[in-house]
C-alpha cells in the first residue's frame, strides 16, 4: 500500500538522499534539509556492496551509478609478517552486480539528481533539527554526530578506533596490479590498500595506529608500509589526503521512537575497515521504507525497521578483522513487492 505520508529528512548525504528517494517511491511527500550547500566540494570515495547496488537499482539510480564507478569483484589480502594470503569475491549470490568503487562527489551528484527529477524538495545550506521541522515523519540522516540522535535520547558517544587513515589518488592504473581487485596489506601498525581501474586511475589508503584521534602521524611514516607495494610507483605523483581519525558508533540504544527515526552513521556508524558504511546506509533507506508501507503506522513500521536493521549493523560492529556479518538478501531489498 502506497502512502502520502509527509517525511522531513535530516541529511542530503549518501544516507539521507537515499532515504529520501526511497521515501518518494512509496509515495511520501518528501523534504531534505541539507546544512551545507550543494555545491559543497565533497572529497574522496566508497566502496559500495552488492546489497547497495542491488538498493540503487530500486530507487532508480543503480544503472547511472554504475556508469560513473568501476565493478570490485575480489579482495586479495597479504598479511606482510605472517605470510599469509587470502582472497574474497565481492560479488554475492543472489545479487545481481559486484561492489561498485565510486567518487562520493560523483554518487552524490547521481543521487541528488534523481531527487530533482523525482520532485523531492531539497534545502541546501539549512541547517535543522529535529525540533525545527513540522512533519508526520523524522528521518535523522545526518551523520555519526547527529543532533537528532540526542534528542531521542540516545547518549552512545562516538569511539575513535585508534587509527587513522590518509587517502590517495592517481589518474593512472598501476601496470603490476590487476584492475578491480582491491588489494590489502596488513602490516604491524595497520593496513594499506590499493584498487585501481583504467578509466578512473588509482586509488590508495594508509590507516595506521594512533594513540589519539589528534595524534599526528608523519607523512613519510604512514606511506612506508605501500613503498614495499607496487603502489610505490605512483606515491610520489599521488594527491594524498590530509590525516583523519577514525570513530564508531555501537548501534545499541533509541533508534526511533512514535514519528523519529534514525538511519545510516547517525546509528551505528563504523570504520572504513568495516567496508560497509555507505552499503549499510543504502541498505537502511530501503528497510526503511518498506517497513513503513507495509505497516498501518509510522510508529509500528519504524518500529520493524529498527527490528530488522539493529541485528545486522550490531554483527558489523562486532566482526572481527575480515569476518564478513549477515547481508540482505534481494528479496529483503526488494521495495516494489513484499515477498
Amino acid at each position: 500500500m502506497r502512502t502520502r505520508l509527509g517525511a522531513a529528512v535530516i541529511g542530503g548525504g549518501i544516507a539521507g538522499a537515499t532515504a529520501a528517494l526511497a521515501l518518494a517511491e512509496i509515495g511520501a511527500r518528501v523534504e531534505v534539509y541539507e546544512a551545507k550547500a550543494r555545491t559543497a566540494i565533497e572529497g574522496g570515495s566508497v566502496t559500495l556492496g552488492p546489497s547497495a547496488m542491488t538498493a540503487l537499482d530500486q530507487v532508480g539510480v543503480g544503472e547511472r551509478i554504475r556508469a560513473v564507478g568501476f565493478p570490485v569483484v575480489e579482495a586479495r589480502m597479504v598479511n606482510t609478517v605472517t605470510g599469509r594470503e587470502d582472497r574474497v569475491s565481492w560479488c554475492e549470490p543472489g545479487h545481481q552486480w559486484s561492489s561498485t568503487h565510486v567518487w562520493r562527489r560523483d554518487l552524490l551528484a547521481v543521487l541528488r539528481d534523481r531527487l530533482d527529477r523525482v520532485s523531492v524538495r531539497t534545502h541546501y545550506g539549512t541547517a535543522v533539527t529535529a525540533r525545527e521541522v513540522t512533519a508526520e515523519l523524522v528521518v535523522g540522516a545526518e551523520g555519526a554526530r547527529s543532533e537528532t540522535r540526542r534528542l531521542l535520547g540516545n547518549s552512545i558517544p562516538l569511539r575513535f578506533t585508534g587509527q587513522v587513515i590518509r587517502y590517495g589518488h592517481h589518474p593512472g592504473p598501476l601496470p603490476g596490479l590487476p584492475r578491480h581487485v582491491l588489494h590489502f596489506w596488513i602490516h604491524p601498525y595497520g593496513v594499506v590498500g590499493y584498487v585501481g581501474d583504467d578509466r578512473d586511475g588509482s586509488f590508495w589508503f594508509s590507516r595506521h595506529t594512533a594513540d589519539a584521534p589528534t595524534d599526528p602521524i608523519d607523512l613519510a611514516r604512514m606511506l612506508h608500509p605501500l613503498c614495499t607495494t607496487p603502489a610505490a610507483a605512483v606515491l610520489d605523483v599521488s594527491d594524498v589526503s590530509d590525516q583523519f581519525a577514525l570513530y564508531e558508533l555501537d548501534p545499541r540504544g533509541i533508534w526511533n521512537n512514535s514519528d523519529t527515526v534514525l538511519t545510516g552513521d547517525a546509528a551505528h556508524a563504523v570504520s572504513p575497515a568495516a567496508g560497509r558504511g555507505a552499503t549499510s546506509a543504502i541498505e537502511d533507506a530501503i528497510v526503511l521504507a518498506r517497513s513503513l508501507r507495509h505497516f498501518g503506522s509510522i510508529a509500528a513500521g519504524l518500529d520493524a525497521y529498527t527490528a530488522i536493521r539493529r541485528p545486522l549493523a550490531s554483527a558489523t560492529y562486532r566482526s572481527p578483522r575480515h569476518h564478513r556479518p549477515p547481508r540482505p538478501t534481494a528479496d529483503d531489498l526488494a521495495l516494489s513487492v513484499d515477498r
